[in-house]
């Protein structure tokens, strides 16, 4: 509803925000908070509950008099899924209306930049949707995490789908018959860490070391999205004069030595030649192994991957340090499926941060390991189907 006609001082949709990011809620209290009068706090009242947005939940507390009547949103008004794509993975969430998270599992899924791939991905939210039986009405949007350049607005994916001539949304919303909305997978897994850990810091770095390598950041409160949503394409710095080529199709990038895949393709080439390890008898096998495989080998002590995943952590360690020296944040967040090796990374990254930064810059920067699982990013994603949903309702 657009605020200019609207015969509130604050719209509808702007109280329900309210009650979203607050909880339950009485009538003076709203008035005091928003700076209503108590009339025009009970028409708004009035419209949410009669809408069935908001529900009457009891008695608030009070010192003295009638107490008053505590509303609270309608959980079950609608419902969120939150979809996020992994190279070997997808994490699905369902989320109620009022951010309560009801149901999770991931699947295997191949990612690949295919018609194959958009069929698998919809055939497993279909699968989902009727394992858990979700009431496909009241299902308001589906948020989708893709890795790459992502046009959130455009609906557009230019890494991973992007052989398609319409946007990735609008094939997807043909193909599942729900309203689709698209993030990049870092951006979304930040968050779903802002979300759920409530950080008070107003200008934070969050780094996701996964199959790939980006970055997402909060400057003065704010979200950073760039002009066209590409901010944050940290795994695309050049770097290094190397001759491994990236999935971008350049060469030098730091992703091509620091990441998930970049773990990957070092482990392969020891164990080609002739490097023992855990995984040597699956290796030998020819059986397949995955990043999962790579990093529970390193929590189990393997020496050839604690080797390699502490080279990793201190190469990053040195463009940690170049963010700090350039944003000077008050947090730093690592992220993501490297993040699960732990001291193995974390320990070297820190060396490597303190002995390449501005100590005056340095000093009051806090770097910490996500203790988030890789669950996080459809959490987001969940988030961010419901913001969507909110800035394209006229109530």
């Amino acid at each position: 509803m657009d605020k200019s006609t609207c015969k509130f001082k604050i719209s509808p949709k702007e109280l329900l925000e309210f009650f979203i990011e607050r909880g339950e809620l009485t009538i003076p209290l709203i008035s005091k908070e928003l700076d209503l009068s108590m009339p025009t706090t009970n028409k708004l009242i009035s419209y949410l509950y009669d809408n069935n947005y908001i529900i009457n939940v009891g008695k608030g507390e009070t010192g003295e008099g009638r107490p008053p009547s505590l509303y609270k949103v309608n959980n079950n008004i609608g419902f969120f899924m939150g979809v996020d794509i992994k190279k070997d993975f997808i994490y699905i969430n369902l989320m109620d209306f009022g951010g309560n998270i009801l149901r999770n599992k991931n699947c295997k899924y191949n990612l690949e930049n295919s018609y194959k791939g958009i069929k698998d991905l919809c055939n497993l939210i279909n699968e989902t949707l009727k394992e858990w039986s979700v009431n496909k009405t009241l299902l308001k949007y589906i948020g989708i995490n893709i890795p790459g350049r992502i046009h959130t607005e455009e609906g557009m994916s230019h890494t991973y789908f992007s052989f398609l001539e319409d946007p990735i949304t609008e094939v997807l919303e043909y193909e599942l018959n729900h309203k689709i909305v698209i993030e990049n997978d870092t951006r979304a897994m930040f968050l779903g860490e802002l979300f759920l850990e409530k950080y008070r810091e107003k200008n934070i770095v969050f780094i996701n070391v996964g199959w790939g390598l980006g970055s997402a950041f909060l400057v003065n409160g704010e979200i950073v999205r760039g002009k066209d949503g590409y901010a944050g394409e940290l795994g695309h710095f050049y770097a290094y004069d190397n001759e491994v080529l990236c999935h971008c199709g350049k060469k030098g990038c730091l992703e091509t030595e620091v990441s998930g895949s970049a773990f990957y393709r070092k482990l392969m080439d020891s164990l080609k030649n002739g490097k023992s390890s855990i995984l040597s008898k699956k290796f030998n096998n020819n059986d397949r192994i995955t990043l999962f495989d790579i990093i529970e080998a390193t929590n189990s002590e393997d020496l050839l991957c604690i080797d390699i995943v502490e080279h990793i952590g201190s190469e990053l360690g040195k463009h940690v340090a170049n963010l700090i020296n350039l944003l000077n944040p008050e947090l730093i967040i690592i992220g993501g499926s490297m993040a699960a090796t732990g001291d193995y990374f974390f320990l070297p990254l820190k060396s490597s941060v303190k002995k390449y930064t501005l100590k005056i810059v340095n000093k009051n920067t806090n770097i910490v390991l996500s203790k988030l699982n890789d669950n996080t990013g459809s959490i987001g994603a969940c988030f961010i189907a419901r913001e969507k949903y909110l800035k394209k309702m006229t109530v």
